[in-house]
């Protein structure tokens, strides 16, 4: 999947990602850059809302396990199965997001988990960063299941 495609299922099919004008920048096989306003996403203090940044952190990792689900030609229901976001400090900008995925797993063996246990975990982990500087980072799990 290309990131102008990425972009089209996010917006479409999860629409608090229109609201919240998250963009992606670079999307491969293994990792992922996004970006998103502050505006649509600030608190009362005018900082990044804390369930914004959860929410963008969540649709930044979904987007790139699911690409690289898409890549290995496998199917499957994919959801998060347990998500920890940790806040370092306030954003005070627009807010840019970075995951990597383990890149010595092969298709092949995703594919063998996926028909060998019936589901394949997916750990992530996903920073959040403003102005150049690490805000806080998301610590979830993954799992696509057959």
């Amino acid at each position: 999947m290309n990131i102008e495609e990425m972009n089209q299922l996010l917006q479409e099919h999860i629409p608090l990602c229109r609201f919240m004008e998250l963009k992606i920048g670079s999307l491969d096989a293994v990792s992922i850059t996004t970006s998103a306003p502050l505006e649509p996403n600030r608190n009362m203090h005018g900082t990044g809302f804390a369930g914004s940044l959860y929410s963008l952190a969540v649709a930044t990792g979904w987007a790139l396990v699911h690409n690289r689900v898409d890549l290995a030609c496998l199917s499957g229901q994919l959801v998060v199965k347990k998500a920890v976001i940790h806040y370092k400090r306030p954003v005070m900008a627009d807010i840019e997001l970075a995951a990597n995925i383990d890149s010595d797993v092969s298709n092949d063996a995703l594919k063998e988990q996926l028909f060998s246990k019936g589901r394949i975990d997916f750990p992530l982990i996903v920073n959040i960063y403003s102005k150049g500087k690490k805000c806080g980072y998301l610590e979830a799990n993954y799992v696509v299941v057959a």
